[in-house]
């Protein structure tokens, strides 16, 4: 993905050099380093349509900068390199100083919540609104209501936003202490049955047929003859079909005569540093024997990444590589954003809108105010203190009594009633029977109910392939053969 994000760059860059008059078929000086031969290979520039496009139009250089800054920012930008790591196998005490295995996924915890909730919460027009009521509510003079007719209900709905968002942060904490509490099977001299958040990079895992893998792993061996094994990877890229990964050749027979071999293997990974390239991995593994230290090259179907399934094998044993927030797939995974629907964007206009309606009826009703004011402060019955202060201090304080007094054109039910339906409504999305899949009894599961009103709002479908929109199940309806047409015959003539 960050590939992609330096070709923009580099086509912006081709705009400009065309503009000077420079070639237009110069080559840019991209290298991509490609894991599998550790080798680097010069990038020629293809045409674009986009730019093309621009040229044909005519589109001024700021817009043509704008179009490709919106197109870089949609996609993930280059992570910064980390230094390459030297993993020692069945050295423990050589290995403690990289990441644990403890994931967590949540929003929030107990330091970031209330300055994250409270964030979220004021980035909406309403809020800010009424808290700045409340606060002119408490000087004394000014609010023509009492000091807490405002404050109380804002706090009553922000602690009811509060306990939404806490149960269902909670529901994150508990899938992320399931997966943390999966059990596999370590090799510590003997093999011990390890909670997940406990591997640790340099230890040799044994994972059995339909487990997934705990961390990103190095194929050592596999119960299978020619040290293969079939991997699932549905969660990494949505491919249903299985892979075929394969041992390294140094390590092939380790476990199939027992764990001794296993726990007298002595040597060395060196690898590159923690990334979210899936596809892409460089390194080399060292394994000392009969005198001599090997070093061969680690292929990319030579790593078991977590997230991954393993199927049609008996077993497999990895060596691991990267844990927790250092594998592949947490690396991709971005953490839980502060999401904000469409129709609160709406009604965030509107709330601008109503605000502006209020200034103008508060001001209106405040010069109204200071007119009338002066034209029968002769009254006596009136009971009007002389005024100490000028027109204008008193236009000012008219204005805010005004605006206090006018605060219900905005709706505070509004914000909690919204924040109810939406609760509700993801309460009945989990219990929806129709969104039941019976063949792996899977619920539908509504992880943020923030975004329920976004459902069945979808314009546009983009698929690279057949196969992901039918699941790769698909049923002869009919056919044309020398111009005739056929049909099944139970559609042809219906029971």
């Amino acid at each position: 993905v960050s590939y992609r994000g330096q070709m923009a760059g580099n086509r912006l860059e081709l705009i400009e050099r065309r503009q000077q008059g420079s070639d237009a078929d110069e080559e840019f000086p991209l290298r991509r380093s490609v894991g599998n031969q550790g080798k680097s290979y010069g990038v020629r520039h293809t045409p674009n349509p986009l730019v093309s496009a621009c040229e044909k139009l005519k589109v001024s250089n700021w817009r043509r900068y704008l179009l490709f800054w919106k197109s870089h920012s949609r996609i993930h930008k280059a992570e910064k390199p980390k230094p390459r790591r030297t993993i020692h196998i069945n050295s423990p005490q050589l290995n403690r100083h990289f990441c644990s295995n403890h994931i967590s996924t949540a929003k929030y915890n107990l330091l970031s919540f209330f300055p994250l909730f409270l964030f979220d919460q004021f980035r909406r027009y309403a809020n800010l609104f009424f808290l700045a009521i409340a606060l002119l509510q408490q000087i004394p003079g000014i609010s023509p209501t009492g000091r807490f007719t405002t404050a109380v209900p804002l706090f009553l709905v922000l602690l009811a936003v509060a306990v939404k968002e806490i149960i269902e942060d909670l529901r994150r904490h508990r899938a992320d202490s399931r997966q943390n509490r999966q059990v596999v099977k370590v090799l510590r001299g003997v093999y011990e049955d390890t909670h997940w958040k406990n591997v640790v990079v340099g230890d040799i895992v044994w994972v059995r047929d339909k487990q997934f893998f705990p961390a990103d792993l190095l194929l050592l061996s596999s119960s299978d003859p020619k040290s293969i094994c079939y991997v699932k990877t549905s969660n990494l890229d949505g491919e249903t079909n299985l892979k075929i990964k394969q041992a390294h050749p140094e390590t092939s027979l380790l476990g199939l005569s027992g764990r001794a071999d296993l726990l007298q293997l002595k040597g060395c990974v060196e690898c590159e540093g923690p990334n979210n390239r899936l596809y892409e991995f460089t390194g080399n593994i060292s394994v000392q024997g009969k005198g001599r230290r090997a070093a061969e090259p680690i292929l990319t179907n030579q790593i078991l990444l977590r997230g991954s399934q393993l199927r049609n094998t008996r077993w497999v044993l990895g060596l691991v590589i990267y844990t927790g927030h250092d594998s592949k797939l947490l690396r991709n995974a971005n953490r839980a954003p502060l999401k904000r629907s469409n129709m609160e964007s709406i009604t965030n206009g509107q709330v601008l809108y109503l605000f502006f309606v209020l200034v103008v009826l508060s001001l209106v009703s405040s010069i109204a105010s200071t007119v009338w004011n002066s034209l029968n402060s002769h009254r006596f019955y009136l009971r009007m203190e002389a005024s100490t202060g000028s027109t204008v201090l008193h236009l000012f304080y008219s204005f805010l009594t005004f605006l206090i007094l006018y605060n219900n054109l905005i709706p505070i039910s509004l914000i909690v009633t919204l924040e109810v339906v939406k609760y509700i409504q993801a309460y009945f999305i989990n219990f929806d029977r129709d969104l039941y899949y019976s063949e792996t009894d899977t619920p539908a599961l509504a992880r943020n109910s923030n975004l329920s009103e976004e459902l069945g709002q979808i314009e546009y479908i983009f698929a690279d392939k057949t196969g992901t929109l039918t699941r790769n199940e698909m049923e002869l309806k009919q056919c044309s053969i020398a111009g005739q047409i056929f049909r099944l015959l139970q559609q042809c003539c219906p029971a």
